[in-house]
């Protein structure tokens, strides 16, 4: 099916013709890309870092971590720092995203966020400007329309967590919109090839969850196009656009196997892979609050908990529901004014009742447990079960509001251009009326919310640096005001089309900036703000391995919570968000929490998981305690109790299984110092009598642990970091099998005398994986090489025939 060319605008009669501002993809692009380095400009200079809540505090300590691991030539496999150790793959981020190769490159782990929001920002803008051409839009329409949908709210706002993944995948949505509508009009190979890429690196980012809302989405997108299109009344053009999508979609999984073929092997040794999900309420605990549809226009009536460098809050305090709010749902006044505009004007227009029904679909998506339909969705949609924050589909509402501006626009300027005609079969609306009313009451609607809601729930705390409420209003108000003067002057001719995009443009840059940029900062460069403090200094200097504790709600230490972790420190806990269930249970698992610790509160297990001291910012008195430090935040206290990282057991018990190991370990016989609890059908052999000898760790690496042992007879090398399957064992370099010990950690039989233990992580799957990815990308590489270079030939041919 060939495009049909849209019929050509005239201007009314009697008037002079006007000319379309003409700004190619590529001047877009240029532009999109300008702007988004402008915006972020301030974290690439010299000494200074990008700010994220999770980032800053979790984050940027794996990242680091992976840096180095891949530029000494090996894949990040396992993770020793936190909760007695996990695998990379357990929770791999952006890893394996291929803009993280400039960072590698420029050899700094402080640019990778820089780089990566340039990018994404500058790809959300263009591909919404694409989408927008491939829909019918003009040129200067969809470079407006890419302006607020690349700097829409809830992308600007995710920065100020540091949400990568996130951000990734929302920034591809419209890209992946544009290659699925040309793919299925053109039934042309390439556009399908630009899903299929796109799909694979939305799901490079990891962010499964957004995934999901972008395939769904995506889903529904595709079935709606078959109708609209009519290639369901072609039986071969419609298997042809199936199969094709189809196997862009498979191929885009096939290139993220470098996350999932681990990752799946995983899935049931976590705390997500619980059969059925963690129940109704886990999975709507991070529900959008229906007051925050208020926050499409005016955020500061529902507040947020976002602080500037000064401490001060630049909204009002968020209290609601949810434990807390980092975000905005903003889509700004030419979003919101367009869509006053499109309830009259595009009230015919299939497409733009397609995203407002795929919008309402969404809102009632994030609005989860506050919806009853939401109950629905958990018992039919696959997956939903495993997730816990429905609020995150609200970017599909965000992304179609702003399609259904840019059908409106786009709209306004057909019937602009067709005005005064009255040609036979067109709907050339003369109603001038109808866009300064309705612009007119969108302002006036602000105005009444500054006057009646001004005062909503949203409260101001000491120190609040933001609008109020009302000023909030007032704000949305006046930048209201400013996008319905201009439409209605562009609509009446007093201002031409070029003006007109110009301060469109610049209104919808203004007013999304001026929200977004309270969620952007900077800080000192990592070597600055993660420098050693006098407990990180003490604990650098004991010798290792060793576990410590930060004692959760007791301890300011440390300051920000994966830092240890830069200095080769291990924690008994951290943040990871994704640690082995197993771990979990051992420490003590919780209802509303994956871990609350409560097992620790025994101190056999704190013995037996090598936590060798406790740092607490306050004075405690337990018989097995010694203070050994004091430092401006905290006290650190030795553990006497402390059993070393490997040693050897007397005796072993086996059982069966989880339940049982825990119940062992819990039980008041149980001392971890001459007991190993294995989980084994049959008991692994040990000698019997005394028993004399010791295990000394020669060599403690992330992937590989060498321990020597000596003993008088067979014994059980207990060695506390966590199992997992990867893990591989040698004895003198014979293979031998590790056990799952004390319900988490690995064991296995020694011989009497003096023997060498290897373990290392090996993981199969993992570089199968890698393999498959590198594998995909070169062949996306190949066609796109292969694609440029027939443009080329296709071009120099027609210059040739042109010249003949």
């Amino acid at each position: 099916m060939k495009k049909t060319a849209p019929p050509p605008r005239r201007p009314p009669l009697g008037t002079p013709a006007e000319t379309e501002p003409q700004l190619g993809a590529g001047w877009a692009a240029a532009l999109y890309f300008a702007l988004a380095l402008l915006y972020f400009l301030p974290a690439f200079l010299p000494g200074r870092h990008i700010f994220g809540t999770d980032y800053t505090q979790s984050g940027f300590f794996y990242y680091d971590f992976i840096t180095q691991k891949t530029g000494s030539g090996g894949l990040p496999g396992w993770v020793p720092h936190v909760y007695g150790g996990v695998p990379l793959f357990s929770n791999p981020g952006s890893t394996y995203y291929p803009v993280r190769w400039l960072a590698d490159f420029a050899g700094s782990t402080r640019l990778f966020f820089p780089l990566l929001f340039w990018i994404q920002f500058g790809i959300a803008g263009w591909g919404m400007y694409l989408l927008g051409r491939e829909l019918g839009c003009r040129k200067w329409v969809a470079f407006v329309v890419g302006l607020a949908f690349q700097w829409t709210g809830i992308l600007t706002s995710w920065v100020y967590a540091g949400h990568d993944g996130r951000i990734i995948v929302v920034t591809l949505a419209p890209l992946l919109f544009y290659f699925l509508h040309r793919g299925i009009r053109t039934a042309a190979v390439a556009p399908f090839v630009g899903a299929a890429a796109t799909v694979g690196m939305a799901l490079l980012s990891f962010q499964i969850q957004n995934a999901y809302y972008l395939l769904l989405a995506a889903g529904v997108w595709s079935a709606f196009l078959l109708v609209s299109l009519r290639v369901h009344r072609e039986p071969a053009r419609l298997g042809k656009v199936a199969a094709l999508g189809i196997a862009a979609v498979a191929f885009g999984f096939v290139t993220a196997a470098v996350n999932f073929l681990p990752f799946q092997n995983y899935v049931d040794k976590s705390p997500r892979g619980m059969t059925g999900g963690r129940g109704y309420e886990y999975s709507t605990s991070f529900s959008m609050p229906p007051r925050a549809v208020l926050g499409l226009a005016v955020p500061e009536q529902v507040g947020a908990n976002v602080q500037n460098e000064r401490g001060e809050y630049v909204f009002p305090v968020y209290r609601g529901e949810n434990a807390f709010r980092l975000h905005t749902e903003y889509v700004g006044a030419l979003v919101m004014v367009l869509l006053a505009l499109g309830a009259y004007y595009s009230r015919r227009n299939r497409y733009w009742w397609f995203f407002a029904g795929l919008g309402l679909f969404a809102l009632t998506l994030a609005l989860g447990g506050n919806t009853p339909l939401y109950k629905l969705y958990y018992d039919v949609l696959p997956g939903l079960k495993r997730f816990r924050a429905p609020d995150l589909a609200y970017y599909v509402l965000s992304f179609s509001l702003i399609c259904m501006a840019a059908i409106t626009l786009e709209r306004l300027a057909e019937l602009r251009a067709a005005r005064g005609e009255r040609r036979p079969g067109t709907d050339a609306t003369d109603d001038a009326g109808a866009v300064l009313w309705i612009g007119a009451g969108v302002v006036g609607v602000a105005v009444l919310g500054a006057m009646f809601l001004g005062s909503g729930a949203a409260g101001m705390a000491e120190g609040t640096s933001g609008l109020t409420p009302s000023q909030g209003w007032m704000r949305f108000a006046l930048f209201a005001a400013a996008v319905a003067g201009t439409i209605w002057a562009w609509w009446e001719r007093k201002l031409s089309s070029v003006a007109a995009m110009a301060l469109l443009s610049l209104i919808t840059v203004a007013d999304l900036w001026m929200v977004g940029k309270k969620f952007f900062q900077t800080m000192d460069a990592p070597e600055v703000a993660y420098a050693p403090d006098d407990v990180t200094s003490f604990l650098m200097q004991q010798p290792k391995p060793f576990r410590y504790w930060s004692v959760p709600g007791q301890s300011a230490w440390p300051r920000f919570i994966n830092q240890p972790m830069w200095f080769g420190l291990e924690s008994a806990a951290g943040e990871h968000g994704n640690q082995l269930q197993s771990y979990n249970e051992f420490a003590g698992a919780g209802t509303q929490t994956y871990v609350d610790f409560h097992n620790f509160a025994d101190p056999r297990f704190l013995a037996a998981a090598n936590v060798r001291y406790l740092v607490i910012s306050a004075q405690v008195q337990m018989p097995w305690l010694r203070e050994v430090f004091r430092g401006e935040q905290a006290i650190v206290y030795e553990n006497a109790l402390a059993l070393p990282r490997a040693y050897l057991a007397e005796r072993v018990t086996a059982v069966q299984g989880p339940a049982q190991s825990l119940a062992a370990l819990q039980d008041t016989t149980w001392d971890p110092r001459t007991t190993a609890v294995v989980e084994t059908t049959g008991a692994p052999p040990v000698g019997a009598g005394p028993l004399q000898g010791n295990a000394q760790v020669v060599s403690h690496e992330p992937d590989r642990v060498v321990v020597r042992t000596t003993a008088n007879r067979a014994a059980y090398l207990v060695l506390a970091d966590n199992w997992y399957p990867d893990w591989r064992a040698t004895v003198d370099g014979r293979e031998t099998p590790v056990y799952k010990t004390n319900h988490t950690f690995r064991g296995l039989v020694v011989p009497a005398g003096t023997h060498t233990v290897e373990f290392t992580f090996r993981s199969a799957a993992l570089h199968t994986g890698f393999s498959i990815y590198l594998a995909c990308l070169a062949l996306l590489a190949a066609y796109g090489a292969w694609l440029l270079f027939r443009h080329r030939r296709r071009g120099a041919a027609a210059v040739e025939a042109t010249d003949a």
